[in-house]
C-alpha cells in the first residue's frame, strides 16, 4: 500500500524534534502490525486549501501508479482561517468549494480520507477553525468521504495545549503529535484500510481478456496485478465472460494485427462479484460473445477489485 499524506505544516510535522509528526507515527504503528506501507509526507508549511487544490494531482501522479494500491489522506484548513488585512486568507465559502473539488476528483482515483484542522492557542482563531471543521464534515458526508474531527478532542487535550503554549502557539512538539497520532490511529476510517480480509472467501467472477504484446508487457510491469490505462482513443475496457470468446480474439485477430505485435495472449483473472453488479453484461454476437463495458476512467477501480494475479491462460502467434 502506498499512502500520500497531503496538507499543511501539521501534516509536515513542523515543530517535532523527531521529525515524525503524526503521519510517521501512525505509519510506524501500522507497520508494527505487519502492514506493508510506503508513505509520502507531502505537507507544506503555510499552504491553504487553494494551494493544495493547485498541486495535489501532480503530487500523486508520480507516486501512485495505476497498478499500485494507492491511498490519499488529506488534512488542511488552519491556514485558510488566518486573519490578515481584515479578512481570512481564504473565505469559508471558497474553502468549502476547494474541498469539494479536491475530494470529488481524488475519490475517482483512489480511496481517500479527510482529517480536519487542529486547534491553536488563539481562541478566536480556534472558533473559526472549529466552524470550518464542522462545515468540512458536512461536505465529506455529502461526498461519502470518511472525515475525522480532531479540533474537538484536541481542544480538550492538556498535552496538546501545553505543547502549543511552550512552542509557537500553533504547532506542538513530539508529545503533541503523539497525541494526534493516537486519535488518527484509533479512528475507524483509518483502521478500515488495514482490516485483514480473506479475499478468497469473497464471491468472485472469473473473466478473460485477449491482449497484444505491448499490453502484456505493461501487465508484467505491474507484477500481473493490473491492466494498463486505456489510450486516448480507447474509451472502453472490454473484459469478456467466456474463454472461447477471448481465444477467438487472441487467435483470429491479435495475431493478424500489427498494433498487437502479431501476438495474442489470453489472460484469466478474478474480480469481486459485488463490484461487477453495477455493470450490465453486453451480448455482442452469439451467446459466448458476452463482455463488460468498463469506462476508461473507471479502470483503476476495476483493477483494485481484481482478486489475486492476472494469469496467462494461452498465447498465439502466426
Amino acid at each position: 500500500m502506498r499512502i500520500c499524506f497531503i496538507g499543511d505544516s501539521f501534516v509536515n510535522g513542523t515543530g517535532d524534534p523527531k521529525y515524525l509528526g503524526w503521519t510517521g507515527r501512525i505509519c510506524a504503528a501500522a507497520s508494527g502490525q505487519n502492514q506493508e506501507i510506503t508513505y509520502y509526507n507531502l505537507g507544506v508549511r503555510g499552504e491553504t486549501s487553494a494551494d493544495i487544490e493547485n498541486r495535489w494531482f501532480n503530487e500523486i501522479s508520480c507516486r501512485l501508479p495505476h497498478y499500485c494500491d494507492g491511498r490519499i489522506v488529506f488534512s488542511f484548513g488552519v491556514n485558510d482561517t488566518y486573519f490578515e488585512n481584515g479578512k481570512t486568507r481564504v473565505a469559508i465559502e471558497k474553502s468549502l468549494e476547494n474541498l469539494r473539488y479536491i475530494l470529488s476528483a481524488a475519490q475517482q482515483k483512489v480511496p481517500i480520507l479527510m482529517i480536519g484542522p487542529p486547534p491553536v492557542i488563539d481562541v478566536e482563531r480556534t472558533i473559526r477553525i472549529a466552524n470550518l471543521s464542522q462545515q468540512f464534515s458536512e461536505v465529506c458526508s455529502e461526498l461519502n468521504v470518511p472525515y475525522l474531527d480532531i479540533c474537538t478532542p484536541l481542544e480538550k487535550s492538556e498535552i496538546w495545549l501545553k505543547e502549543l503554549t511552550e512552542n509557537d502557539g500553533s504547532h506542538p512538539r513530539a508529545a503533541g503529535y503523539t497525541e494526534l497520532a493516537k486519535i488518527v490511529h484509533n479512528w475507524d476510517g483509518w483502521k478500515a484500510w488495514f482490516k485483514n480480509i480473506n479475499m478468497s472467501d469473497m464471491e468472485t467472477v472469473t473473466l478473460f481478456r485477449a491482449v497484444g504484446k505491448k499490453e502484456m508487457e505493461l501487465i508484467k510491469e505491474s507484477d500481473f496485478l493490473a491492466f494498463p490505462p486505456r489510450l486516448s482513443f480507447q474509451p472502453i475496457f472490454y473484459p469478456v465472460l467466456h474463454k472461447a470468446y477471448a481465444i477467438q480474439i487472441a487467435r483470429d485477430w491479435n495475431t493478424k494485427d500489427a498494433a498487437s505485435g502479431y501476438f495474442g495472449y489470453v489472460t484469466r483473472f478474478r474480480v469481486l462479484a459485488e463490484f461487477l453488479k453495477k455493470y450490465t453484461v453486453q451480448t455482442v454476437g452469439s451467446s459466448i460473445h458476452q463482455e463488460y463495458w468498463i469506462p476508461a476512467e473507471e479502470l483503476a477501480y476495476f483493477n483494485r477489485n481484481i482478486v489475486g494475479k492476472i494469469e496467462i491462460f494461452a498465447e498465439y502467434q502466426p
